[in-house]
Formats: structure tokens, sequence, C-alpha cells
């Protein structure tokens, strides 16, 4: 007779910590297909707790796809699908044997539509329908013992149905979209060339790439605009002070050197001294997209890497969940416990949590956005022992801002200070901070630079060093980098905050952007512009954004899945159909710069042995691939091994030790690297000794 309860969790190192806050010393690691499982006794029932690894289910069309559209999908192991998944198949085959032994279900993936769709799917396809009724949901926002001892104190009865819902719509949109876009695409490029073609488009990465292009031909279109500066280098108690021009940019020449010619008297007389104080308010806590955007600032992380060490933080339960969208912080997360905790992990933060505690009660400043699963971001106050250095920086970084919302304003104060030569108007600007507040704990995260003024009075002359006179051209508009497109997806409702890091990573991967300034290449500027040009809708943020807030509505029960999914496909039969009658135009326009541009990927800069082209060559017989010489035929034998993983980027110039050219290899997650082709190099001297 079955007298089990099986728990479902999302990766391994989760499952070690419900076990155990669950069953402490009674919880017993067992292992079956060399995958970690615990078994426990709690209230008068046996436990098991097992693991998945992520998603083990994702969708697949049934037959094979010849043609678009196809809308004839069903589920399947990841495995089956992605040879990057293979490690996933013992995941699936134990937890398909332990749910043989049980009649009771709790899923405690994480509390957000892809944990309830992991937890739906396993349930489902490993434990059977009848599951889907008996199931209970944890919901917890740590992975802390207090935590998840509470969610199971308070367990839901019933799965989350409306994540799940809303969970199994957005996959099967992206899926239609994804799939049949990406196959139109290849097969009109295929149709015009009779070459075979990957290229893909999806319903975020899409309108995301039209962005991206706007601002290339934006920044392509740009023609500078040739504008004067002049400015004074001020003596000022022996001190070189600059002063600027009330008119910063001058963009009649003319009027510029009459300003100049005025500047003619050695000195400059103070006309007017003007001192403002103000208060900088706390920050708040951080969200998903703020945590990235900072980490880009301050560490240059990308945010899928940030996202990816945010949740090794949270797996080991030093932080909140962060794929949350939330800027507040609920009190009962109890902060003076936590704030007590933090104190007890260093010396710096012992003092910063002390001052917070004996001022008086501690409320944080909190911001705007609210999330219905989770609250902002917040470290958990266990000790995190060792950790590695971008998991202890970002770590610091986010305790650090938790310590910011308690604190109090900031006081800067501001100078202004007119000075006249020649009756043409300078300033002079100082700028202090007289009470540090909440910038004392976030420490170098939040520096002010400060220009301290000697003390002045209005009458009082000094001395003319230099009249700086410049000719200076307008620049273009920035170029997005991976934090400020992420932003920008957001403010345009394109996405998730768990799916816009990986989104933007597939634009790389893809070929079609490049760089931390984000340039789009020939390729991507012609994909959206010939998209645009006969099926606008495929790019159309509006349609997508639309989409996202229905898949909002599913979320609160206000629509339901089906509806969805069917005005989905009933759009994208529309947009298929135009896109049918001009596919011979599209592939046309398409297939020569494809052509070019994967030409241009596998060619990273010239062999110093024979002046030919050293391009990317997978070997045959080991699969492996390397950097050849294109006169190879010719009689030039000479080849680099290059990484077995990852993009592999040229950077247009070579290695100034010896000679080869220079790479950058991106890993999804990972910290780019560049370096040179030749092994034996001086400067890989110590990567040779760390493999002794």
């Amino acid at each position: 007779m079955k007298n089990k309860t099986l728990i479902v969790c999302e990766k391994p190192t989760a499952a070690s910590k419900i076990a155990i806050a669950l069953g402490g010393k009674r919880a017993v690691r067992q292992e079956l297909n060399d995958v970690p499982y615990y078994e426990l006794e709690l209230d008068g029932r046996k436990m098991v707790v097992v693991p998945a690894l992520g998603h083990l289910f994702t969708l697949k069309n049934v037959k094979p796809m010849r043609d678009y559209p196809v809308y004839d999908v069903d589920w399947v192991p990841t495995y089956s699908v992605d040879k990057k998944a293979a490690k996933s198949r013992v995941f699936v085959e134990t937890i398909r044997e332990l749910a043989r032994e049980s009649d009771d279900y709790i899923v405690a993936t994480d509390f957000d539509i892809e944990g309830s769709v992991i937890g739906w799917s396993i349930l489902k396809y490993l434990c059977g329908e009848d599951s889907l009724k008996k199931a209970k949901r944890m919901k917890f926002s740590t992975l802390t013992a207090e935590d998840i001892r509470k969610a199971y104190e308070e367990i839901m009865p019933t799965l989350d149905f409306e994540l799940i819902e809303a969970g199994i719509a957005r996959h099967t949109l992206d899926w239609y979209w994804g799939v049949n876009v990406s196959k139109a695409l290849s097969s009109s490029v295929q149709a015009a060339s009779e070459r075979f073609a990957k290229l893909s488009a999806g319903r975020v990465q899409t309108p995301t790439l039209k962005i991206l292009t706007e601002r290339e031909l934006e920044i392509k279109r740009f023609k500078p605009k040739p504008f004067w500066v002049l400015n004074l280098l001020l003596d000022v108690e022996g001190k070189e002070i600059l002063a600027e021009h009330a008119k910063q940019r001058f963009f009649d020449e003319g009027e510029a050197k009459r300003a100049k010619a005025a500047c003619e008297s050695e000195i400059a007389e103070i006309r007017e001294i003007q001192i403002r104080q103000y208060r900088r308010p706390p920050p708040v806590p951080f969200d998903l997209g703020g945590l990235q955007s900072e980490a880009y600032r301050c560490f240059g992380y990308t945010p899928m890497r940030t996202q990816q060490i945010a949740q090794a933080l949270y797996q080991a339960a030093l932080i909140s969940y962060p794929r949350t969208s939330s800027q507040k912080l609920p009190p009962t997360i109890d902060y003076v416990k936590i704030l007590k905790q933090l104190g007890e992990i260093s010396k710096s933060y012992r003092e910063i949590s002390n001052e917070i505690l004996s001022t008086r009660e501690p409320k944080p400043n909190e911001g705007k956005k609210t999330d219905p699963a989770h609250p902002a971001i917040y470290p958990t106050g266990e000790n995190p022992g060792k950790l590695t250095g971008p998991q202890q920086r970002l770590y610091d970084l986010i305790v650090r801002r938790f310590f910011s919302v308690f604190g109090r304003p900031a006081l800067v104060e501001s100078l202004r200070v007119r000075v006249e030569v020649g009756k043409e108007p300078f300033y002079l600007r100082g700028r202090r901070v007289l009470e540090e507040g909440w910038l004392a704990y976030y420490g170098r995260y939040g520096a002010t630079e400060e220009i301290i003024l000697p003390s002045l009075k209005e009458g009082q002359t000094l001395r003319v060093k230099e009249v700086l006179f410049e000719r200076k051209e307008t620049q273009p508009p920035p170029r997005y980098n991976p934090a400020s497109i992420v932003k920008e997806m957001e403010a345009r409702n394109l996405g998730t905050k768990a799916t816009r890091a990986p989104i933007l990573q597939n634009l790389y991967e893809r070929g079609y952007i490049f760089g931390n300034q984000i340039t789009v290449t020939e390729l991507g500027i012609h994909v959206v512009n010939t998209l645009q040009k006969y099926c606008p809708e495929i790019v159309s943020e509006e349609l997508t954004a639309e989409f996202e807030r229905k898949m909002d509505a599913i979320q609160v029960g206000k629509v339901k899945k089906e509806e969805v999914i069917e005005k989905a496909k009933k759009e994208l039969n529309k947009i298929l159909s135009k896109f049918k009658a001009n596919e011979l135009k599209i592939g046309r326009e398409l297939s020569e710069v494809y052509r070019k541009t994967k030409r241009l990927q596998k060619i990273l800069g010239k062999c110093p042995k024979c002046g030919g082209e050293l391009k990317i060559v997978v070997s045959r017989s080991t699969h492996k691939r390397f950097a050849g010489c294109s006169n190879f035929g010719k009689g030039c034998k000479n080849s680099y091994p290059l990484p077995h993983s990852g993009m592999i980027i040229t950077l247009n110039k070579t290695c100034e030790e010896c000679g080869t050219p220079m790479i950058q290899v991106n890993r999804p997650g990972m910290r780019p690297y560049k370096m040179c082709l030749d092994p034996k190099c001086p400067t890989k001297s110590e990567w040779r000794k760390k493999r002794r």
C-alpha cells in the first residue's frame, strides 16, 4: 500500500535545503541513478524529497516540420530535443520510479511561472494525471530553514493553476512564434538560394532587435555638427580651476570668436555666489532589473551573468528569490533579525547594522513596483562562508543596498559661482557632501564625486591663467549596452523579468549583434528591415506587449489560456500567409547578406606566416574547432587550437607579444575573456602553470 508524499524540487541544492529544513538529522540522503534524493518522516507520513534539473519537459512538434505554420505540439522530455540536456534523462527516470510508490504530492519548485510549469509537467507526465488534483503547493521566497518550514505549515491546498496556465500559454506562444517564423525565414533563404540557412526570430526577440536596429540606423545616419566651447582656467588661491561659459555650446563660430575676443582681460570678477543644499533620499530595494543595471554599472556584469550569480546566491539561501519585479520589503521578513545577523558577518557590516538599529525602528524606503509572488531582493542574514569573487561582489552589493534603504537621506551642498570677464558670464561649480546618510552604508557603490572650491566672496577678483577655445562636434546617440537594453525592454513591456537577459543572449549567439556597446550586424539590420517591409507585425512591439498583457490577465484569472492561444494562432496565420506570398522576395533580400555574415564570422584575422586568412574550421574526425589558414591547399599548414565552447568574436587586432589575431570568447552566464590564438604566447604563461 502506498503511503508516501513526493516533494518535487527544482534543483538538487534546493532539494537538500528543503529536506534538511523539514527533517533535520532525520533526513537521509539516498541515490538512484546517481540522482540524490532524501527520505524523512513528518506528521506520521514518509516523505521523499526529489530534485528536478530545471525544465525536464519542453514543447516539440508532433510531426516533422516540413512546412509552416505548425501548431500541433506536445510536451516531451527536454533530453529528447536538446543534446545539452542529456543529464536530465536520469532525473526523469528517477522521479518516475519514486512516483510509483507515492500517493500524495507537494510541488516545492520556485514560486514563479517557470517553477510552476516545471512542477506541473513533472506531475502530469511522470506522476500521472490524478496527481495534479491531489498536489499541494509550497510558497517561499528564500531557502532558509525558517521560511521553508513556514511554507510547509502554511501549504497551499492546491496547485497555483493560474500561474501554470499563464506559463503554458507563454511557452506555447513562444514556440508558435519562434519556431514558425524562424522556419519561414530559413525556408525563404533556402528557396531563393537553394542553400540551407539557419535564421531565427521570436515573439520578443525580433521586436528587441528592431529597437537595437533603430538605434544603429540612427547612429549611421547621424551627421555631426561643429560647435565651439569657451572655458577659462582661473587661478584660485594657487589652484587651477575650470570655469565654463554660461553658453556651454556655441553653434555659430562668429559668435564664439566674439565671446573669446571679449575675454582679453586677465582679471575675472565674482558677481554672484549661489549655495543650494538638497537631500538625496535613500535608494529603493532591488528588483531584478535594478540589480542587473547596478551590477553592470559597478562590475560590468551582463544581465544574464548577474541573473545566474543571483540564482546561485538564492540556492545557497543567502538572498531572497531574485526573479522579482517588486521594490517593496514587507515587515514580515523581520528587518531587525536580518540586520543583527548581517552584523555578525563582518566588522564593516557590524558597524552599519549597529548604527541602523540604535537610531530608530528600521523602516525601509520603498519603490512603487510590486510583484504578486515575491518581495524585493534582500539578504537573508545567513553567513555566506566562502564565495567566489563574482558571488562575493554581488552579495556585498545586495547587502549594502539593503542597509542603504534604511539609511537617512544624504545632505549635499552645491555651489554655483558666476564670474565675468569682459561682460562674458562664466560659472564655477562645486559640490560636497555635508551628511553622508545612506551613502556611508552603500560604500563605493554610491560614491559621489566632490568638487571642493576654496572660500570665495562676491566682488573678489581672480586671475585668468588661460582662455580655452575648442572646436568640437556633436556626437551620435549612445549605443545600448546589455543593461540599458534590458531596462528598455522592461519599459516597453517586452518579455518578463526572467526572460529578458536570455533573449538578449540569443541575439548575440545568432550573430545579430555584438559588443558591450551593442552594434547590430548587417545581418541583424537586414532581418529587421526585410520583415518590416513585408511582415511588419513580426517586429511589432505593440503586438508583443498586447500578448504580454493577456498573459498577465491569465495569471490573475481574468482570461483563459485557450482564448489567448487561439487568438495568437489567428494572428500568426495572417502574418505567415503574408510571409508566404513574399517568400522568394524575402529570401533574395536575405540570402546574400546571410552568406556574407556567416563568412565574416569565421574569419579571425591574418595568418602571421603567409598572410592568408585564419578561419574557424571544424575537424571532420574529432568535430573540434580550430583556426586554420585559407592557404592550406597552397602549402601553409599553420593552425591554432580554439576553445571547445563559447561564441568566438574577432577583435580585429593582433597580440603585441606573438602577433597572432586576438579573439573574445563569450560563454552564456560567464565573463567573456580575450586571448590570442598562439597557445605558446608568453601572455599565457599563467594559464599553463594552472594546468600543471
